[in-house]
């Protein structure tokens, strides 16, 4: 649930891009979308083939792509410029601001509270899979993610074979969008690992969730791109979080045994070292490779939230604390649009076609629900003005004694 947190930057960042005038889909700016877990979900998201899928397809604003043609004897002779010759379209995107609509309606099928209690998960998985097995057949088909609009990359595990196991278009050994989803999100303890067929090996993979190796797979990303581009002279990265809780632990001499590590009442202070320290150690990394530019939009919750997190409280937090991520690194963001913006070849993908077809410009859209223009008064007397807006805007019922997912 915390991929609520990078689905409102990016669909705050899309909106940047089309109030600066660039209207082409999000996903045609990258060269390459890779994600971990629920980062591994958007990504699917942004680069799957949209017309093909269940998510909402955004066909506002068609991108016609053009070359620069050879120049006539007679254009040299009198400087003028070759004609410009139409290419093809830019493949329509997802409606990005329906990016966050996803989590908030299908959350709590996926995690349902009648599921999963703290001995129950000793013994056994927090959750059944299949629901979120179900969610991703429904959602991408059969579509196999080599028919990824733009390169992708998913981190998994391999844990029957002790190994990092990327999953990319590139070299897709044949699995599907739903399987990539399912594996990099089979987190320990939540999931049952993905046992899923590699048609290229002809063997069974257990793939668990990537974030073990790579909560953020900023490097693996940027070994994929040195490969998918062995010409290029630099590599740009961006890296949106899903943000991290404040966290301490303090050692006594009666705690620091197995007992005090894994003691889930401190919120399994191993864990989250481990986690924390995994993404503190990119962050040190990235920024000083000779030919990788770092962007990285990163912040704090201010609260413990739980993976599984479904109440609204917790997603009204989740996404008042992305507003403010995306507002404190905003800087490092409008520079980086800057750099998308003066993109004009799109080598990295297929076109379509020259003419789009009109089924597609008339479909039926999956609209959000707007903003209310007005609030009541005594809503916002209260002090709740953000809150109760969430919960108008996208339909969610509130539940005064749920408050599951924040650690208070």
């Amino acid at each position: 649930m915390r991929g609520v947190i990078p689905a409102v930057i990016l669909n705050n960042l899309s909106t940047l891009l089309e109030e600066e005038g660039d209207r082409r889909p999000l996903y045609s700016h990258f060269d390459l979308i890779a994600g971990t877990s629920t980062g591994g979900l958007l990504a699917l998201a942004l680069s799957a083939p949209v017309e093909k899928t269940n998510l909402p397809l955004d066909s506002r604003f068609i991108s016609y792509i053009y070359e620069q043609g050879e120049q006539s004897f007679s254009d040299k002779l009198f400087g003028r410029k070759a004609h410009e010759m139409l290419k093809g379209t830019l493949p329509f995107g997802i409606e990005i601001s329906a990016l966050e609509k996803l989590y908030l309606n299908h959350g709590k099928e996926i995690f349902p509270k009648n599921q999963g209690r703290i001995f129950s998960q000793i013994f056994t998985d927090k959750y059944d899979s299949e629901p979120l097995e179900r969610y991703l057949k429904k959602t991408f088909g059969n579509l196999p993610l080599s028919s990824a609009v733009v390169p992708i990359m998913l981190m998994t595990y391999d844990v029957a074979n002790g190994r990092p196991f990327p999953l990319s278009s590139r070299d897709s050994h044949e699995f599907l969008f739903w399987e990539a989803g399912r594996a990099t999100s089979a987190a320990p303890t939540y999931f049952k690992p993905a046992y899923v067929y590699d048609r290229q090996e002809e063997t069974m993979q257990t793939l668990i969730d990537g974030g073990l190796i790579a909560n953020n797979p900023a490097l693996f990303a940027y070994s994929e791109a040195k490969k998918l581009y062995p010409n290029a002279k630099k590599f740009h990265i961006l890296s949106i979080s899903t943000a991290i809780s404040d966290f301490s632990f303090t050692i006594s001499g009666a705690g620091s045994g197995v007992i005090g590590w894994f003691d889930p009442a401190k919120g399994t202070p191993i864990q989250k070292i481990y986690a924390s320290s995994q993404l503190q150690a990119v962050d040190a990394i990235a920024p000083g490779i000779p030919d990788l530019e770092y962007t990285r939009i990163h912040g704090t919750l201010g609260e413990q939230v739980r993976l599984d997190s479904t109440s609204s409280a917790a997603l009204a937090m989740m996404r008042e604390k992305a507003l403010q991520i995306y507002q404190d690194n905003d800087k490092g963001i409008h520079e980086y649009v800057d750099k998308l913006k003066k993109r004009n070849t799109f080598d990295q993908l297929t076109l379509g076609p020259k003419e789009v077809d009109s089924s597609l410009l008339t479909a039926q859209k999956n609209e959000l629900p707007r903003p209310l223009e007005e609030e009541d008064p005594a809503t916002r007397a209260g002090g709740l003005s953000s809150y109760y807006s969430f919960l108008q805007r996208y339909n969610i019922e509130e539940d005064p004694d749920d408050k599951e997912g924040i650690l208070l």
